[in-house]
């Protein structure tokens, strides 16, 4: 009896040894999540309630805070990281710049395919417009009469300025590209005070900011949503709103994007970006454990009522979660774009850039 006894003490001792060890590894400690975007934007915004709610579900329930790494459309920040000691106590919560892997960016010193994924959030993007744009803007089909307007976004050589640029030369628009601002809260802020007229932002930017403080002023004109089995639904979070492909269609009858090398571009960016806009990331080679915390933690997250609540108070929907292993093989994607592909887009940035 007494061996029986000690050998099920044993058995439930070992049943909790790694908890426990687990407890041990973040105890004490604090994390410091690298937000690659400024203060006050749409990246930081969704960042910070990340940072609120996630020490509850690591064990040993570290302190964790946020550091505003921005500049350079996000590189500087996920350098950072990519420099940052893999132990376990740094990790980034970012927007990726899958422009930048795709053109061997030489201020990328970490390829985004290195980092290790914890998880992501799929998120479309909106695109919008001042509705005073001359002549007049109160349907989205409008923009095809208007010209020579300002298109505002961050520097040529990232995502967001791109997945604009290129829907706007696909359709023929007639426009100003300004590929000059540090920070969406930025553009948010230039669209308002009319320095330009259009512009893009993720669905928490759209949701939280510029539908309830610019509703008044601006218009959507499509959304870019993920790939979902080969096509292009509208996001279940944006149910209302048509996607570019329904806008092209609906401004462009009869035409077909098949086999439209810029829609192939436009794509190749944008759907592993879309798919994953939002990701929590730890540097290359970080501790086994704890990157096994980690994951298990944000999808832990995933099923807490609060966290769910406050996060849905600024995308202002259920957010969609990808798991570490998904988000892993998103990122595959991105080497296996097709040469001409890469290469039309290299070109593309640089007359962008001196694009008068």
């Amino acid at each position: 009896m007494l061996r029986n006894f000690l050998f099920a003490v044993g058995l439930m001792a070992l049943a909790s040894t790694p908890q426990a060890a687990q407890a041990q590894f973040y105890k004490g400690k604090t994390v410091t999540m690298i937000v690659n975007y400024p203060a006050g934007g749409p990246t930081d915004l969704e960042g910070r309630i990340v940072a609120q709610h996630l020490p509850s579900h690591i064990p040993g329930n570290p302190t964790v805070v946020v550091k505003n790494v921005g500049g350079a459309g996000g590189i500087i920040g996920s350098n950072q990281l990519g420099e940052a000691p893999p132990n376990g106590e740094t990790i980034g919560f970012f927007t990726l710049d899958i422009l930048g892997q795709v053109m061997s960016n030489s201020s990328m010193r970490t390829k985004y395919s290195d980092f290790i994924i914890v998880g992501g959030v799929e998120c479309p993007l909106v695109v919008y417009m001042r509705k005073d744009t001359p002549p007049g803007v109160n349907v989205p089909a409008d923009l095809m009469k208007t010209r020579d307007f300002k298109a505002l976004s961050l520097n040529a050589q990232n995502s967001n300025t791109l997945n604009q640029t290129l829907a706007l030369d696909i359709l023929g628009i007639k426009y100003q590209a300004v590929p000059a601002y540090r920070g969406l809260k930025e553009v948010e802020t230039a669209i308002l005070q009319n320095i330009g007229q259009l512009a893009n932002s993720s669905l928490s930017g759209w949701a939280g900011s510029i539908e309830p403080n610019m509703g008044h002023v601006v218009i959507p004109l499509w959304q870019l949503a993920a790939r979902k089995n080969g096509a292009y639904p509208r996001s279940k979070a944006l149910p209302n709103m048509q996607t570019f492909e329904e806008f092209y269609a609906q401004v462009k009858p009869g035409k077909t994007l098949k086999g439209n090398l810029a829609y192939e571009a436009l794509r190749a960016i944008a759907d592993p970006q879309l798919a994953m806009f939002r990701v929590v990331m730890m540097p290359p080679k970080a501790a086994d454990e704890s990157v096994k915390i980690m994951r298990a933690a944000f999808t832990d997250l995933w099923k807490d009522q609060a966290f769910l609540a406050d996060y849905s108070k600024v995308i202002k929907t259920d957010p969609i979660l990808v798991t570490g292993n998904e988000g892993q093989s998103i990122l595959s994607e991105v080497a296996h774009v097709r040469p001409e592909v890469s290469r039309y887009i290299t070109n593309y940035v640089a007359n962008l850039t001196n694009r008068k």
